[in-house]
């Protein structure tokens, strides 16, 4: 649950690269069931970036699996160089508090620093060093499809991440374009069609396979022409149809 709640998070597109902030808040319902509320702020300024996103479940979720995570990633970049300077999430469960970092040197992970309760691991990442352009983290993976996004209008994309552990496949590629309108937002949005699959053998999380598409309709905020996510579909999980819609949007230049 926690791994499905996390890939919701950051599938978003932010706001054009300059100096601007972009707050987006998205509320996501799985069949019959609200699930998880989700707050994701993006700032580009001066080619540096800072992604962080917030989400907790909702409803009946929030009862079943009482969850709360705050993710935040951070660095520089050039068009798609983008080197992560910092990683870090720190999530509550019903019975467990846990904290990760993943620090960098010049855009390779060096450690990974974990504290699970009372207990404390700091050992090196274990990267690979034929591999070093795929050890960027998830998060900022998606600045780079943010950049993209902005300058070409699609959303092709196939790249490796790093969690200081394992590698994953992030597939992107562009369906079109398409009229939607949603409770929040209608417009002609860029459709995407998004995969993960985690390297050697580990699972997406209990309510998404390998290689299951996961939709994405991408809009532009009318008043800073700031690309953001208005819709995601899973169309099967365990308990239904996945739906995340934004409710509002923020943008400050």
């Amino acid at each position: 649950m926690k791994r499905t709640l996390f890939f919701l998070s950051v599938m978003f597109v932010s706001s054009p690269v300059t100096a601007l902030e972009v707050t987006q808040n998205m509320q996501t319902t799985i069949g019959v069931f609200d699930a998880c509320a989700q707050s994701l702020t993006y700032r580009f300024s001066d080619n540096r970036y800072d992604m962080l996103t917030k989400l907790t479940t909702t409803g009946t979720f929030g009862t079943l699996y009482p969850f709360t995570g705050v993710y935040h990633a951070y660095g520089s970049y050039r068009k798609d160089r983008f080197k992560p300077e910092n990683y870090s999430y720190e999530v509550q469960s019903r019975y467990h508090h846990r904290t990760k970092r993943l620090t960098y040197k010049d855009g390779v992970p060096q450690t990974r620093i974990k504290m699970r309760d009372d207990r404390y691991l700091e050992e090196p990442a274990l990267v690979e060093l034929n591999r070093l352009d795929d050890s960027i983290d998830l998060l900022s993976l998606f600045g780079v499809l943010t950049e993209q996004v902005i300058r070409t209008d699609t959303c092709d994309l196939q790249r490796y991440s790093f969690n200081g552990k394992k590698y994953s496949l992030s597939e992107m590629r562009t369906v079109g374009h398409e009229k939607i309108e949603t409770p929040y937002f209608s417009g002609n949005a860029l459709k995407c069609e998004y995969l993960l699959e985690i390297q050697k053998g580990a699972s997406a999380g209990f309510l998404l396979n390998q290689k299951m598409p996961i939709y994405l309709w991408i809009l532009r905020d009318k008043s800073a022409n700031a690309p953001f996510i208005a819709k995601i579909e899973v169309e099967d999980t365990p308990f239904g149809k996945l739906e995340s819609y934004t409710t509002s949007i923020e943008v400050k230049k």
